[in-house]
């Protein structure tokens, strides 16, 4: 039996999870996975290690007006005690540096938010033991073609740390994992084109970058790899960023370089010199590919 949000009975619907309470921030998320290292390296410091894994990372869900997805995610509790966590979701976008930001407020405009319903608020999970979730997207009967996208949040109080001799300076750690669901509604695709290709010095590097705007009314993502050769004659792969591009938003996906010289790809132990000869063929998810042969500087 399902459980609907803030103890409701079991014979209850589930209650719109826009409405579930906020009690951390993503600083707290990222302090976890950044602090974590620093500090177990530090005297006098003691912490409970956050360790959990959600299976599967992302939903890409299609459906049509009217219809209820039902999905599961599991969640992964790798630690040695007990985890216990309250479960949200948020709105996101993607920042100018390329990472996610979350919104934990009231939903925004054209956010899905308020068509999921989540299983319940707090759950525990085992320790190195594993828990299947339910959420369901209830898609309204007049919703326009288009898509829209949330994220499951599950946070959990990793602990306090306090350095020697600051018994009194405690600093609490929130881990947290996310699921990112996108929806996309009755027969709207992407609409991926070609932007610009560049050379960028990134951790001073020659990094190739490639920018794609996506004109159509769902999310696209960018597959494939392509040929480079640089002013030296070294010759490498590009291997394509994997990530979304938005409906009526571009993205500068970079292009990892990987040698196979040796047979083995690995990481070019040369820095690539401009101009780049780039060719070969990139795909689309859903259909459609580009084409590309030209020279960068």
């Amino acid at each position: 039996m399902w459980l609907g949000l803030y103890g409701l009975k079991r014979s209850m619907k589930l209650k719109s999870c826009h409405n579930a309470r906020s009690d951390v921030s993503v600083a707290g998320w990222l302090l976890a996975a950044a602090l974590t290292p620093i500090l177990a390296a530090l005297p006098g410091v003691s912490f409970a290690a956050f360790d959990a894994a959600l299976s599967p990372p992302r939903f890409e869900l299609k459906a049509k007006p009217g219809d209820v997805t039902r999905e599961t995610v599991t969640i992964t509790n790798g630690s040695r005690a007990p985890a216990r966590f309250t479960v949200k979701t948020a709105d996101w976008h993607i920042d100018g540096n390329g990472r996610l930001a979350f919104d934990e407020g009231a939903p925004q405009a054209g956010s899905c938010r308020p068509w999921a319903r989540i299983e319940r608020l707090e759950i525990s999970v085992p320790p190195n033991g594993a828990r299947t979730y339910r959420f369901e997207i209830h898609v309204p009967k007049d919703a326009k073609t288009g898509s829209c996208h949330l994220a499951l949040i599950f946070a959990a109080d990793a602990g306090r740390v306090a350095p020697t001799g600051t018994a009194q300076v405690q600093i609490p750690i929130v881990g947290r994992v996310a699921a990112i669901v996108y929806v996309t509604i009755g027969d709207a695709k992407p609409d991926l084109r070609l932007a610009s290709l560049a050379v960028r010095k990134i951790d001073d590097k020659h990094i190739p970058v490639i920018d794609f705007y996506n004109q159509g009314n769902a999310h696209g993502r960018v597959f494939g790899a392509l040929e480079a050769k640089d002013a030296a004659g070294h010759i490498v792969t590009l291997m394509v960023q994997q990530s979304a591009i938005l409906p009526k938003g571009h993205r500068v996906l970079r292009l990892t370089p990987v040698d196979y010289s040796t047979g083995e790809p690995k990481p070019p132990t040369f820095d690539l010199q401009p101009p780049l000869h780039v060719r070969g063929k990139l795909q689309f998810l859903g259909g459609g590919e580009v084409s590309i042969d030209q020279v960068v500087r």
